[in-house]
């Protein structure tokens, strides 16, 4: 039995639609965790330079799967990333010339709950946005670095070291590497930013916060929650945290691999204004 107050999914997508408005500002949380990993170059670089695999453990509801946990600055912060015009921060203003159109597909074709917002690259990014693709792709060849020197000195203490063996995994043969940039078909270059699915601790509907502006979005975070389908498109504002490296196995061209996914998650998933448009609707 519903709850009073339960909305359908068309309720709460038309809720959406009709509330695209924003009030004051995250910006002081923003800029507190963006002016210690990218303000500037050098900033970045620093940071860049101390990401490391903190530990490999395996995954807390699938054994087969492992991954690496990801840490900077001496194993203490998260990689966090998000575009900026200047090295002083950025405001409530700055964020429409800061954000990307991205597109989630909330059920795949056999109908399995997806957690990824894609932006398809173009031409057209603003300077700020290309800059930040820029270092996306700083952030994938470190990991992809990381793997292989793992690869190339691991031991049989490693969690992974038997899954490794098992496929023939050199540090230049037999593992795949997945991005946070990733390619499509004709050579298409996509970002894929997740958010996460199960709430911390029950506190909220799913554990990204989801904003417009300052204003929770407690519908969206409604939809996003539920085993219904939806499309939602909006010009986000990507800030970024990367977590792990999901290792598993796959067969690529009748090949054994194994694959290393590089995950990178929203810290909120702020929406534009005036840009979100929700429907219930497969297209």
């Amino acid at each position: 039995m519903h709850k009073k107050n339960f909305k359908s999914s068309e309720q709460l997508v038309k809720s959406i639609n009709s509330s695209n408005k924003s009030s004051t500002s995250r910006m002081d949380y923003y800029n507190r965790i963006l002016l210690s990993s990218c303000s500037t170059d050098m900033i970045f670089q620093r940071m860049i330079s101390t990401i490391n695999f903190k530990e490999v453990v395996p995954l807390p509801k699938n054994n087969s799967m492992f991954r690496f946990v990801i840490k900077c600055f001496n194993n203490t912060n998260n990689v966090i990333l998000g575009p900026l015009k200047i090295s002083s921060g950025i405001t409530l203003t700055d964020l429409p010339s800061l954000s990307i159109p991205m597109s989630h597909y909330h059920l795949n074709k056999n109908n399995f709950v997806q957690d990824n917002f894609i932006h398809r690259i173009s031409e057209n990014e603003t300077e700020p946005m290309k800059k930040f693709i820029e270092r996306l792709r700083f952030i994938d060849s470190r990991m992809q670095m990381l793997i292989s020197d793992y690869i190339r000195h691991i031991d049989e203490s490693s969690p992974i070291y038997y899954m490794l063996k098992k496929n023939n995994v050199t540090f230049n043969q037999n593992w795949i590497f997945t991005g946070i940039i990733n390619k499509g078909n004709n050579n298409t270059e996509y970002i894929n930013i997740r958010y996460f699915k199960d709430s911390f601790k029950g506190k909220k509907k799913i554990g990204t916060n989801v904003y417009c502006g300052d204003d929770y979005l407690d519908e969206m975070a409604d939809l996003l929650s539920r085993d219904t389908f939806c499309y939602i498109n909006g010009n986000i504002y990507p800030l970024i945290k990367v977590n792990y490296i999901i290792i598993n196995e796959r067969i690529v061209n009748n090949i054994p691999m194994v694959n290393f996914t590089c995950k990178a998650y929203f810290v909120d998933i702020n929406f534009i204004p005036n840009s979100i448009h929700c429907s219930t609707k497969r297209l």
